[in-house]
């Protein structure tokens, strides 16, 4: 051990021990250079081998994962070698589990997902990297962030030269190859078998869950017989690899799942699906498969680790069922479609039952992909059903429900009203008419959700044309009178609505809304709470809180801790549901969206430092769920900026650009950015070119819009006036 105070390599002053292991001893110090905390670990003689060459160290330190510390030095000091990390902040997972006994699937599931894709970038180096000791104690959890990283990877295998083997091992999560032979593996078994004896010596039995069984329909071992490990033997003898730490990962979650470190003993580990614990048929496959003893028979590395985990709803039994039954439909579909694209090359038309037959087809898939949530897929039948039929209204409405649901309500106005003004529907039965309506009633919904009411009502009004019986037309046609201030006919509306049989709830929301129109907060605030506290229709749910979350917001500031709580706890509340079930169900994006914006708001306010990393997280979260309008992309291209992160700015303006080439606020964000390039430098070094440049081609760009209200434009035309005054390039 090193005393407290020493300085090593005149820069790293010890405080002290933190850890020792397999691999080495670990010492928090203090870098005296970065004048902040390190990791520096002292490798152990047997596993300083490992580290043949300076050429694997500066691997090692060229790696970079958000989930992974950054290893900073290497270095020999009186002839001991040493590894500088990251000092990483938070709670290893072996405290916690030590103090919470275990953990749900929800936080499990979010863990792992996170660690897979560690691993999977640890693996996919051009020479792979194995961590080789993971498990609880080397994962380490910031409870503020919700991130896990993955530490003391600092030694890890990296292949160049055939195989190689681990030197130590961490007894229940080292897989069976890692102990190297037979000998080793048996005298280990037996230290822990005498051990265990030692710990409880009236009955001899190894009843600690490091050696033998820890119930769950099984039995202690009590006599230790080598012959009965001979099977193992082929495994133990074989190389170390990736799949190895697919083994210690599964290990690491069967720990977190159940509470029980798995047991040494390989042959006495039970399936984790025989515990009666929640978790969905997928999560338990995926663990089992993790560690299973034959390498051949696990996840081959990381990214087949993460892509299973990113598809994990796909290996539940009744999602395998469905699939079945959809495939039936899907190859239908997609073989008439083929017909008619062929036919039609040919001079043929597809017509008749062949033709209703396909877009019958591609349109009950379509709408089953929106319940399922699965909003891509679904896109891909609806423009097979756009094609086979273009002037029907069945996929044109599916299109424009598509766009609601994911929240591209800009993009379901603008297709809508394309809609409108270039087809010519038929209108042959009475379903088509009432999807006619449905399809004016959601233009008017996302003008509503737009916060452009005047522009709803006509909508509202000629949805009635086609369905005059439908409540939720009158629900939202008062709620858009209301919010253009023409209460009294809104509540002329729902008083023909309560004649139509409009339900209770929907009442009682939009009274909500007239209140909150009328400013009488308190009677609105009881009408919503009552529809939040009883309704089983989630979405009525989902739209009176986030109606109570504006009307907290327009209260004033003393209420934003009132509307963030709320928020958090439903979102908690959906993570929760989406645990615990056997899929694995998408973010609300409406509250992901509403509590990032809450967190701007009380940030502006000052009391609250890290509400905009918050922010940040949750217009990721958005982006990672597939939610990437060029306002979310836009927003987390600002706040890259503000919080310093000018590479994830840029990448975010280049997508911008991408997706939106003709709209001016990517190359708004690239001027932003490239001034702020420019200010951090000395007077006589900067150069505004690149910044002049970005400009122009926002500015030639936002000319073209109908409403120039821009604030950031504003400045930017100020501080390019500015620079050409005092004549900088």
């Amino acid at each position: 051990m090193i005393n407290r105070g020493v300085r090593l390599n005149n820069r790293y002053v010890i405080d002290r021990v933190v850890g020792e292991g397999g691999g080495g001893v670990v010492y928090k110090a203090f870098d005296s250079n970065l004048q902040n905390y390190v990791v520096v670990k002292q490798i152990k003689e047997s596993a300083s081998s490992l580290l043949e060459s300076r050429a694997e160290a500066d691997i090692l330190k060229g790696l970079k994962h958000e989930n992974l510390p950054k290893v900073l030095d290497f270095f020999e000091d009186h002839g001991k070698i040493y590894t500088v990390i990251d000092f990483i902040e938070g709670v290893s997972l072996s405290d916690a589990v030590k103090r919470e006994g275990r953990f749900p699937q929800k936080l499990v599931l979010a863990w792992a997902r996170q660690l897979a894709q560690a691993l999977a970038y640890l693996h996919s180096q051009r020479i792979p990297i194995v961590h080789s000791d993971i498990k609880p104690g080397n994962i380490m959890w910031n409870m503020g962030t919700g991130s896990v990283c993955l530490i003391d990877f600092n030694i890890s295998l990296a292949f160049h030269k055939g195989q190689k083997n681990a030197t130590w091992v961490s007894g229940g999560y080292s897989p069976p190859e890692q102990y190297r032979t037979m000998e080793l593996y048996c005298n280990y078994l037996e230290r822990m078998l005498a051990r265990a004896t030692r710990r409880n010596p009236v009955s001899g039995n190894a009843s600690n869950q490091e050696y033998g069984s820890t119930g769950v329909n099984s039995r202690p071992t009590r006599i230790f017989d080598r012959r009965t490990f001979a099977p193992l033997a082929p495994v133990i003898q074989s190389r170390v690899d990736e799949r190895s730490d697919v083994y210690s990962f599964g290990a690491t979650l069967y720990h977190l799942l159940t509470g029980r470190k798995p047991e040494v003993n390989f042959l006495n580990i039970i399936p984790i699906s025989r515990y009666d614990i929640p978790l969905s048929e997928g999560f338990c496959h995926i663990i089992e498969k993790c560690m299973e003893i034959d390498p051949n028979r696990r996840y081959q590395n990381g990214q087949e680790l993460l892509y299973a985990l990113e598809h994990i709803y796909e290996l539940d039994s009744e999602y395998q069922a469905y699939k079945k039954r959809r495939v039936r439909n899907r190859i239908l579909c997609a073989s008439l479609f083929a017909a008619g694209i062929a036919m039609t090359a040919g001079g043929v038309l597809l017509t008749g039952r062949e033709q209703v037959i396909a877009y019958r087809t591609c349109v009950q898939e379509a709408e089953q992909l929106l319940e399922d949530f699965q909003y891509d897929e679904a896109q891909e039948y609806i423009q097979k059903a756009q094609k086979i039929q273009e002037n029907r209204v069945e996929a044109d409405e599916l299109e424009l429900r598509r766009r609601y649901l994911t929240g591209d309500y800009e993009g379901c106005i603008q297709a809508g009203l394309s809609m409108l003004d270039k087809k010519q529907y038929h209108l042959e039965h009475e379903n088509d008419r009432k999807r006619m309506g449905n399809l004016y009633y959601l233009i008017g919904s996302a003008f509503l959700e737009s916060e452009e009411s005047k522009e709803a009502v006509p909508y509202f009004e000629e949805a009635f044309e086609y369905e005059d019986e439908n409540p939720r037309f009158f629900r939202d046609y008062a709620i858009s009178l209301a919010r253009c201030g023409r209460v009294e006919e809104a509540e002329e509306v729902l008083s023909q609505a309560s004649k139509r049989k409009l339900d209770d709830d929907s009442i009682a929301f939009a009274e909500g809304e007239i209140c909150y129109a009328k400013q009488d907060y308190l009677s609105a605030q009881k009408s919503l709470e009552e529809v939040i506290g009883r309704t089983k229709d989630e979405e009525l749910r989902e739209r009176a809180i986030l109606l109570l979350n504006r009307m907290y917001i327009q209260c004033g500031t003393e209420y934003l801790d009132t509307a963030v709580a709320m928020l958090e706890k439903e979102m908690a509340r959906a993570e929760e549901a989406s645990g615990s079930g056997t899929s694995d169900f998408p973010i609300n994006p409406n509250f992901t969206e509403a509590l990032a914006k809450d967190y701007l708001l009380r940030f502006a306010g000052g009391s609250h430092p890290d509400d905009q990393i918050l922010a940040l997280n949750q217009y990721i979260r958005l982006y990672n769920s597939g939610y990437r309008t060029m306002r979310i992309v836009e927003n987390i291209g600002i706040l890259y900026r503000e919080t310093g992160k000018q590479e994830a700015a840029r990448k975010m303006a280049e997508e911008l650009l991408d997706r939106y080439p003709e709209n001016y606020r990517g190359y708004k964000l690239l001027a932003f950015l490239e001034l702020d390039k420019q200010q951090a430098l000395p007077g006589e070094s900067r150069n505004y070119k690149a910044f002049r440049d970005c400009y122009e081609k926002a500015r030639e760009r936002y000319e073209k819009e109908e409403e120039q209200s821009d604030e950031e434009m504003q400045f930017l035309d100020s501080t390019c006036t500015d620079l050409q005054r005092g004549g900088w390039e």
